[in-house]
Parts: structure tokens; sequence; C-alpha cells
């Protein structure tokens, strides 16, 4: 009952422990949630750019990692790593954003999670040939090839980022048959976006052969399909078409409509720092070095800017990681500390109920022992009566070691007895040498030889615990047997105690 009871308390301080475990498990689970939703974009880029700034969520993607790789999670893990990438990235910390996704590609293969591994492999390439390493960028890109599968829409962009590497590597006759190949995917998926970004890349394709009415005419055919950022877009790749051209009072009306619809779209920095350097290169063509002047002016204050802002980013997302990260170690001491002591009273009730149980066993097991050892007595007074004995007999000899006792008592208190008890005080006091030689001799005439039967059948016991053991068998208390060998009774209880282990 008392087992019960205890598995009663722990039961439920281990659900809770379990519980504990099933939240965290859910709320990392959020987080990536979260963050799907965030980055929907192909390229794991954020739709909406308004959105709050991605700083503790990347934190938190990044935990949300680290706490699925330790329950073995390789799944959810990588799906982790790509979007604590994607945030990285994002925040231009490239370093990070590129182990992230390979982290991410390593797990993903691992879980055989294709699409995930696909994606990772596209951003190290993406980040690859933003480094200029075209070679390894194809080669990676040549993975994510298969890893895709029927994903059509991000087929285009894999197959686009393809042909990039091919044309800055003036290698034009692949750099076609990939703009070929993520045209068909990109009508496949139907994706417009994509379908924008290839047919721009189609006019980069013709640029770099000098072709520029070819460039132009592809990038006339984004002019009626593309929103406002898209359009800021066309403006500043017409207009350095033109440039290449040498065609610059166009190519001045183009950057014109570009800066002046930058002031209402929101775009990179870094795009408008282009259009700037192109105004002012296109104005000195043109003569206009006043112009050309204030262009450039812009050009290196708008350039310093961006490098202030990045900067002043990076100090608040260093502080704000850290913060964060403080704030998760206080989070995480407690948690510990909770689950501490849920284990200490766990382990503490466990270990009470070991005792109880144990205590439970001796005493079952010292009932036992006291059972077989009145069964061994009784035992061995059967076989050393031989025969039945009338009820007149037992009586008989409990009365004679009574009396016995009571003679002995009346003869060391009393100095002047009564005349009944002097002839049997007189036999006692004379004919024996002591009260246990008038026991014997009384136990003698009912049970012959047991004394000696005993010390036989039991060699281990010594000459006190013989005579224990065989008053024992008489009808005497340990008070009695005590008075008849002049012993404590203390020394009477002692003397059971090793009679019950020696004779087990």
């Amino acid at each position: 009952m008392r087992v019960f009871k205890f598995f009663g308390i722990v039961l439920p301080l281990v659900l809770f422990s379990c519980n504990t475990s099933t939240d965290k498990y859910e709320a990392m689970d959020a987080i990536i949630e979260e963050a799907n939703a965030l980055y929907q974009h192909p390229n794991g880029e954020r739709y909406n750019k308004t959105d709050a700034d991605t700083l503790d969520l990347a934190s938190e993607l990044k935990n949300a990692s680290s706490f699925f790789l330790s329950r073995h999670d390789n799944e959810k893990a990588a799906k982790a790593f790509l979007l604590y990438g994607y945030a990285q990235k994002e925040a231009n910390d490239k370093a990070t954003a590129m182990k992230a996704f390979k982290d991410a590609e390593y797990y993903g293969t691992l879980s055989r999670d294709s699409l995930t591994t696909a994606r990772a492999q596209f951003n190290i390439a993406r980040l690859l040939f933003s480094e200029n390493n075209y070679d390894e960028s194809l080669s990676i890109s040549r993975f994510a090839v298969n890893n895709y599968g029927h994903h059509y829409d991000e087929l285009a962009y894999l197959f686009n980022l393809m042909a990039s590497s091919y044309i800055m590597q003036k290698d034009y006759t692949n750099a076609e048959h990939y703009l070929k190949k993520a045209m068909t995917s990109a009508e496949k998926g139907q994706s417009k976006p994509a379908l924008r970004k290839i047919i721009n890349n189609y006019s980069v394709y013709y640029r770099e052969q000098k072709m520029y009415d070819k460039a132009i005419e592809f990038l006339l055919q984004n002019k009626n399909e593309a929103d406002s950022t898209d359009l800021l877009m066309f403006y500043i790749n017409t207009g350095t078409v033109y440039v290449y051209c040498s065609e610059y009072d166009s190519a001045a009306l183009y950057m014109q409509k570009a800066l002046k619809l930058s002031t209402s779209v929101k775009t990179k920095p870094e795009t408008v720092v282009t259009a700037y350097y192109l105004m002012s290169y296109i104005s000195e063509k043109l003569g206009n070095y006043s112009q050309a002047l204030a262009y450039h002016k812009k050009y290196t204050t708008t350039q310093y800017n961006i490098k202030e802002e990045r900067n002043k980013k990076n100090i608040y997302r260093i502080q704000k990681q850290y913060d964060y990260e403080v704030l998760q170690n206080q989070m995480h001491q407690k948690i510990i500390e909770k689950q501490r002591i849920i284990l200490t009273i766990s382990f503490l009730l466990l270990l009470a109920s070991i005792i109880v149980i144990g205590l439970l066993a001796r005493q079952k097991k010292l009932l036992k022992e006291d059972e077989r050892i009145r069964k061994e007595l009784d035992k061995t007074k059967e076989e050393l009566q031989k025969s039945v004995k009338a009820e007149v007999v037992e009586k008989e000899l409990s009365r004679q070691l009574h009396l016995i006792i009571t003679a002995n008592h009346i003869s060391e208190t009393a100095d002047d007895f009564k005349k009944e008890w002097s002839t049997l005080v007189y036999r006692i006091n004379n004919e024996r040498s002591n009260k246990f030689e008038a026991a014997l001799a009384a136990i003698e005439r009912v049970y012959p030889d047991m004394y000696a039967t005993i010390q036989h059948k039991y060699p281990n016991l010594n000459e006190t615990e013989a005579k224990v053991l065989l008053l024992s068998c008489s009808d005497l208390s340990n008070k009695e047997i005590a008075a008849i060998l002049e012993l404590s009774i203390h020394t009477v209880n002692k003397c059971r105690s090793e009679i019950n282990r020696k004779i087990m």
C-alpha cells in the first residue's frame, strides 16, 4: 500500500517534468512557424520589408536549432538553421549566414528533407556568387537541382543564378542554356517574380555581349508587368544599358526617373548609391561638371551613411543578442533549478520508499524466523517426549519449577519461613548446588535426557544459551528463567536472540 502511495506522489512530479519539456518543444516549434511565415519568398527574403526588426527572432532561431539538436530531431534542426541563415543574411552577417546554411544542408541531408537541403544549397551558392566564387557556386547549385525536384518556382531562381555565374565567366553558351531552363521552370511554376528576374538577366546577358538593342528589348518586356520596386530596377538597368552604348541623354532620362521613384519606394540603399554614381558619371560625360560633382557628393554621402548605419546595426545587433542570451541564460538557470528541486524531491521520496520497503521486508523476515524457531522448539519437544505425556504431568512439571523458584525466593528474603517450606528449601540448598540443577532434575523426570539432547543437536550454543533453550521448553517466563539461572532479564533476552541466530 505504501508503494502505491509513493508512486502516487512521484508520478505527478515526473509527468510535470515531461509536460515542461513538451511545452518547450511546442514553443520552439512555434518560433519556426513564425519565421516560416516571415520568410516566404523562395530566395529566403521577406516580402514585407516593413516588418519589425528580426534580431530577436534570429536569437530565438539559434536557440531553437540547438534545442532540436539536443532532442536529435534533425529535420526541425535543419529548418531552424535555414531560417537562422535567412535572418543573418538579412543582417548582412554573411559568415554566420554561411555557417547556418551549411548546418541546414548537413542536417537536412541526415533527415532526408530534400527541400530544406536544396534551399540551403541555393543560399550557399548565392553567398559564394556574391564573393565572386563562381565555380564553387555552380558546383553547389548542381546538387541543389537534384534536391529541388518539381518545385519549379524555386528551380527558376536557381537556374537564373547559374546563368548569372556563367555570364560573369563570359561563358555565354552555358548562360543561355540555363536562362532557357530558368524561363521554362518559371512558366511551369507560374512565378511572375521569377520570370521578371530572368528577363532582367537576359538583358544583362545581351548587354555583356554588346547587343544593346536586344538588352533594351528584354527590359521593355518587364515595364508593364513591374511593380514599383521592379520599375525602379527597370529604370536603373535601362539607364545602365544606355550608358554602355554611350547614349547619355537617354541614360540620364532613365536614371532621373529612377532617383525620383526611389524617394517613394522602399528599396536597398545600395541601389540608390548605384543610381547616384551613374548619374555622376553621365553628367560628367555630358559636360555638366557641377551637376556631376553634386551627384558625386550625394554618392559619397549616401555610401558613408550606409556604412555608419550598418555599423550601428551591427553594434545594436550584438548588444541585442548579448541581452537576449543573458535573459535566456537566466531563464535556463531557473528551469534547471526547478528541475533540480523536482529531482531532489523525487530522489528523497524514492529513498524513503526503499527504506520503508526494506523495513517491511525485514519485519516479515523476522516474523518468519520467529515462526520457524517456534516450530523447531515444538519439534524438539515432540522428539524428546518420545511419547505423548498426559496433561497432568506437564502441569506437575510447571508446578515443581515454580515451587523451586518460590522456595528459593523465600529462603533469600525471609529469616523465619514457614515449616511447610523447610523441607523443600533444605533439599534445594543441600541436595542441589543451585536452582538450575533442581530445575534440571524436575525436567529430566518428565523429559529424560532433554538437556543432553539439546547440547548434542545444537553444539554451537554455549552453556548459558543451552540452559535458556531448555527452560524455554517449559512454561516459564523470561523473568522466571532469569531467576533460575541467576541472570538478568536483559541477559536472557540477549541469549534468546543469539539462539534464534545460531539455530536458523
